[in-house]
């Protein structure tokens, strides 16, 4: 019995090792980390531009999202993050929008499906951004694409 445990126990340690050791030569093929990201919001319908701003997001290995943006008219973004299948992962987050005056003027929520590059080095994403009033009240729904790279250091 404590021969036949021992060598259970070995198996399941050798099989986190070999997992382990592939999950770190695969390196950056996930999207965990810190991104560059510019992002493009259109009119859904007429595809005019409503604003383009830059973004850094960090998606951390628990699982929840972070994003602030290169604008005083919004807040920080707070949410999550999940694999969905092979290189394609979905987020959904939150943020305060501000009027000029810096009052509220609404509350954004992302719906966002990022796709990897095969190198890990780069990402794109489309999804929605929905405004709500006060009382919870839809205000308008825009369009986004993301355009990121990973920020892995200043010189790259």
């Amino acid at each position: 019995m404590t021969k036949t445990m021992f060598r259970v126990f070995a198996a399941v340690a050798m099989a986190l090792a070999g997992s382990q050791t592939l999950l770190l030569a695969q390196g950056n093929h996930n999207l965990e980390g810190t991104w560059d990201v510019n992002v493009t919001v259109v009119n859904c319908q007429s595809g005019a531009l409503i604003r383009a701003v830059r973004s850094l997001q960090m998606f951390s290995h628990d699982g929840s999202f972070t994003e602030t943006a290169n604008t005083f008219l919004r807040g920080s973004s707070l949410g999550s993050w999940d694999h969905a299948y092979a290189n394609v992962y979905t987020s959904t987050y939150w943020f305060f929008r501000y009027n000029a005056d810096g009052t509220f003027k609404s509350l954004a929520e992302g719906l966002n499906k990022e796709e990897l590059s095969g190198d890990g080095s780069h990402f794109t994403a489309s999804g929605t951004v929905t405004d709500y009033d006060a009382t919870g009240n839809v205000i308008s729904v825009g369009c986004v694409t993301h355009a990121a790279r990973r920020l892995t250091s200043l010189d790259n």
